[in-house]
């Protein structure tokens, strides 16, 4: 690995993920009460409005959680970006990024609505495909009583959350077609293909490694039979045609698995006319902007001006 100088004293910050299908309730039940605990202790953003809404999942199923960020005062109907958290499909929750989602509404001025998917393997595709589709579709319905205008909605998210956001951008265009109008994609978790051993040495990738990878995707795909190739709302990466998607903003640093994927994803998203603001951090692994050095800093501001300028464009 060539991590960047400035990172490589906080990366010990990061939890140990010793991922099996035997250990991953601990891991994920150990990482949730962490998150939770971290969320709590977060300071300088009393003023904002954080609270937990319950709406009717998918086809009236169990309840799903949707956790919203606010800045009371701002004028008018405000702009509302949709988060998707990341964790492979298998792991996460909102509170893991918290401090981001309260700087986001804070700086923006949006309404940012999170949501608590149901994750794999125990709710493998489409269940947490359909549970972000369900929150987009309670934010279309209830965009008066938000006090939002949808006309500049848009999805994020990291890792697992930028494949869903993807994905949820492709289902849209078939199904809400010009209702989504902005991606903003962080080293986004795009192709079940990029699980196959290589013929050459194993790079060894920080945080998140091609084994960690490759549970992740059999737990997401599962009972589907990804050998014939997985369907484009699982795996992004797989759809044909990206034609009439909305604008993104990608950012993947050069040290992480995602690195060739997403840089493919981006290319192709330009030559099928859609606009891609294509942001490559060197020396940086996955999960980096989560770490309190410069250079994190700096790709956290490029990335809240990149909504900025789309929240602000005419209808």
């Amino acid at each position: 690995m060539s991590i960047a100088a400035e990172l490589l004293p906080f990366l010990d910050q990061f939890p140990a993920l010793d991922l099996s299908r035997e250990t991953l309730a601990q891991t994920r039940a150990e990482l949730n009460k962490l998150s939770k605990e971290a969320a709590g202790l977060i300071e300088g953003f009393d003023h904002l409005e954080v609270s937990d809404r319950f709406i009717a999942g998918p086809d009236g199923g169990a309840k799903l959680r949707l956790r919203l960020y606010s800045r009371p005062g701002v004028p008018g109907a405000r702009s509302c970006l949709l988060w998707i958290h990341g964790g492979g499909y298998i792991l996460g929750c909102p509170e893991m990024d918290e401090l981001h989602l309260r700087r986001m509404a804070d700086v923006l001025g949006c309404l940012v609505v999170a949501v608590d998917y149901r994750l794999a393997p125990e709710h493998p595709y489409p269940a947490g495909l359909d549970d972000c589709d369900a929150a987009l579709g309670w934010i279309l319905e209830n965009a008066e009583a938000l006090g939002i205008e949808t006309r500049s909605l848009a999805l994020g998210g990291g890792s697992a959350g930028g494949g869903l956001a993807a994905a949820l951008a492709l289902r849209a265009r078939e199904q809400r077609p010009g209702r989504i109008r902005y991606q903003c994609l962080i080293y986004p978790m795009l192709d079940h293909r990029n699980v196959a051993p290589g013929t050459g040495p194993a790079k060894d990738y920080f945080l998140w490694d091609l084994e960690k990878n490759r549970l992740a995707w059999d737990c997401y795909l599962a009972p589907n039979d990804p050998s014939g190739g997985a369907p484009p709302f699982a795996s992004p990466a797989r759809a044909e045609q990206l034609q009439g998607l909305p604008p993104a903003y990608l950012c993947v640093g050069k040290e992480d698995l995602f690195y060739e994927e997403s840089l493919e994803y981006a290319r192709r998203l330009r030559e099928s006319k859609v606009a891609v603001d294509l942001e490559i951090v060197p020396g940086a692994p996955h999960g980096f902007d989560k770490l309190p050095a410069p250079m994190s800093e700096q790709s956290l501001k490029r990335r809240l001006a990149a909504l900025a300028r789309h929240f602000a464009q005419p209808a």
